[in-house]
């Protein structure tokens, strides 16, 4: 494929890195099939009546891919410490058309309501069914737009819906970690305020410790020191 963007290539190379890696059993996406570039998805409003003050920043319109099938679902094997991980960048045509966000809870004030009906999901764990999902704020007059993840864990809390957690981090600096973290479980947490030293989140803990340990024997490449790093401030 030669009409890639600099930043597809780079994610058609990380998803040849997971397929082709011995130390890894995958499950991979296809490269094959490209949609239409994010500005021809424009405008929002043609989506959402609600979303003519929607602002997606420039660097969105750069980054966004193109790709209909980006994802993976792997484990580690070989000997290696136990590790897994999944995800799958929906097109943005596909975040779009999704008829509404998650569904509130049956106590869930007009706040929560509100916040829940303006995200959109665009990374999700289909083929493991993990219930892992990051959203896309689509909030009127905010830029750039909020990025949130979901956990079936107990996490985040007032005023926003429990399971939910706003990430440090723009939609662009999302893609660029995966590059990274292939997706691992519970990355995502690496980018939030969230404190991980409590017993409830030794399994969380655990499981990126093991991806510090291993990815930079996997894919020598990449530098994990950032990672690892925030891991650190969170423990």
């Amino acid at each position: 494929m030669t009409d890639l963007t600099d930043n597809e290539r780079r994610h058609a190379a990380a998803l040849a890195a997971i397929r082709e890696s011995p130390y890894l059993n995958a499950r991979c996406g296809s490269m094959v099939e490209l949609a239409e570039p994010l500005e021809d998805l424009l405008p929002l409003y043609e989506h959402n009546e609600d979303w003519d003050d929607v602002q997606l920043d420039e660097g969105m319109l750069r980054c966004a891919l193109r790709f209909t099938d980006l994802g993976a679902q792997w484990v580690t094997t070989g000997g290696l410490p136990e590790l897994y991980g999944e995800y799958r960048i929906l097109h943005f045509y596909d975040v779009f058309e999704q008829d509404g966000g998650p569904a509130p809870m049956p106590d869930a004030t007009d706040f929560q309501r509100q916040f829940l009906s303006e995200l959109r999901s665009f990374d999700t764990t289909p083929r493991s069914g993990a219930g892992m999902m990051s959203f896309i704020r689509m909030q009127s007059n905010a830029s750039p737009l909020e990025i949130w993840y979901q956990d079936i864990a107990d996490i985040g809390g007032d005023p926003y819906p429990s399971g939910f957690l706003k990430m440090d981090i723009t939609y662009c600096q999302y893609l660029d970690a995966l590059l990274l973290t292939k997706g691992t479980y519970g990355w995502q947490y690496l980018y939030t305020d969230m404190p991980l030293g409590g017993r409830g989140h030794q399994g969380t803990v655990g499981h990126l410790q093991r991806m510090l340990q291993v990815f930079p024997e996997i894919f020598p490449q990449h530098d994990y020191r950032e990672l690892r790093e925030r891991l650190e401030a969170r423990l």
